[in-house]
């Protein structure tokens, strides 16, 4: 057995906890003769720890009396019981002490009324727990008989712990949703001829991958295309004037053989280019391990010298590395963008529930967030939903905010942050951060 007289040192590693709920409060036992107040809960690790000041000044304990205290706590997951509290008379102290007689609990904290003394104790115990704590409430019962015999005896509620609720946020409701999807096409013309041969080199297969594209799209009931855009590019090489031609000559004639292959309205195609992709190039060249490369990059960004003069330096100082340049990076830098602009018609809630897994990208966000209010918040399903649409919308303050606040309502701070660095500053989003702060406050 334990005989903790005192047992104040360490209780300074609680010192510091903050009050919650009814934990401030002060609560009378054992015939109001007993007073417990300051109770606080702690969970770190793996283990829960329970702490609170024990008055015994207005105690009267006979000398073979011995009062039996059980604290638990109640948490979502069940109840943990905690080690007892013995009080035991001065006969009844030195008898135990004397014959080693255990209490039924190994573990109990045990201490020796002096009546007539002021008297205060301070409880400090832990127990295993490998569960996040959550909302709790902490409770004594008391055996004043010691006997064991629960008849008669009393329970008191000591304190209450209810994590604050992380509010959930319902995303805007989009008028119409409108997505766009780019690819990328290498279309092989002859060398400064615009017409397009369909059988010339990749032409067969960067061709056909165009229009299933744009063919499966169209087949789809839920989607409808809007938009079409080709956007031509050309390397540096050669005069910047016959790019600018090129370019623009050969993104007309890829649109204008799209159109007869898709059969859609040719009033949402449009065409646009840029006769040399310099941009293209610069990203290419800082990402290599050219020798010059920083040396190319200055030429290749100077703004003040023309498209040509750049090339012509380049080529002129760095010989080598600009046949590197011009076989590994320039035929990458000839190709075709398309940018398919559609629009989803919007779906019921039992639609979208049948959606939400398979085909997810279809949905907006407020179409997800209808999905989860079928679901019970904090549940496995409603979670799911929740991730769903962060991943889908990654970048979005709402489908973050809603992503934490699952973790935070589960306890879990830490798998929160990153969701609440990406929430937003709306009054809702600072909310969950005051209870993110809380529950690492908590959990230190």
């Amino acid at each position: 057995m334990k005989h903790n007289i005192l047992f104040i040192l360490p209780l300074l590693t609680l010192a510091a906890a903050p009050c919650y709920g009814q934990g401030c409060k002060r609560v009378h036992i054992a015939n109001e003769s007993i007073t417990i107040e300051n109770v606080r809960v702690k969970s770190m690790g793996k283990k829960v720890t329970l702490a609170m000041t024990v008055n015994l000044d207005k105690l009267k304990m006979g000398a073979n009396n011995q009062f039996v205290f059980t604290p638990t706590i109640a948490t979502d997951d069940g109840e943990v019981v905690m080690p007892k509290m013995v009080i035991n008379g001065k006969r009844q102290h030195i008898m135990q002490q004397r014959n080693g007689r255990k209490a039924k609990n190994d573990e109990a904290y045990v201490v020796r009324r002096e009546n007539g003394k002021p008297q205060q104790i301070e409880y400090l115990q832990s127990v295993s727990y490998d569960k996040r704590l959550g909302n709790y409430r902490v409770s004594i019962s008391e055996d004043l008989c010691g006997c064991g015999d629960n008849i008669g005896n009393k329970h008191y509620e000591l304190a209450e712990y209810r994590r604050p609720t992380a509010m959930y946020v319902r995303p805007e409701v989009v008028a119409e949703k409108i997505q766009e999807l780019s690819k990328t096409a290498y279309i092989d013309f002859p060398v400064n001829r615009t017409e397009l041969n369909p059988q010339y080199r990749r032409n067969p297969e960067q061709l056909d991958s165009i229009v299933r594209t744009i063919e499966a799209l169209k087949a789809d009931n839920n989607i409808t295309v809007v938009g079409i855009n080709i956007h031509g590019f050309a390397s540096p090489e050669g005069r910047y004037e016959s790019n600018n031609y090129l370019a623009q000559a050969r993104a007309k004639t890829l649109t204008e053989y799209v159109q007869r292959m898709v059969k859609l309205d040719k009033e949402i195609f449009t065409v646009s280019h840029t006769a040399e992709d310099w941009e293209g190039l610069c990203k290419y060249i800082a990402g290599s391990n050219m020798e010059h490369k920083q040396q190319i990059l200055s030429i290749a960004n100077d703004t003040l010298l023309k498209e040509d003069e750049r090339e012509a330096r380049i080529k002129a100082e760095y010989t080598e590395e600009y046949k590197f340049l011009h076989a590994t990076c320039y035929p990458a830098l000839r190709r075709s963008d398309y940018h398919i602009k559609y629009k989803i018609r919007p779906f019921d809630v039992e639609e979208a529930k049948k959606l939400i897994t398979t085909r997810p990208q279809l949905l907006s966000q407020n179409e997800m967030f209808m999905v989860a209010q079928t679901y019970e918040p904090g549940s496995k399903e409603f979670n799911e939903v929740m991730e769903i649409a962060v991943r889908m919308f990654p970048n979005d303050p709402t489908a973050n905010l809603n992503a934490a606040c699952t973790r935070l309502n589960a306890g879990d701070a830490e798998s929160a942050k990153p969701y609440l660095d990406k929430a937003g500053n709306s009054p809702e989003a600072e909310a969950a951060r005051k209870i993110y702060e809380e529950i690492i406050k908590c959990e230190k």
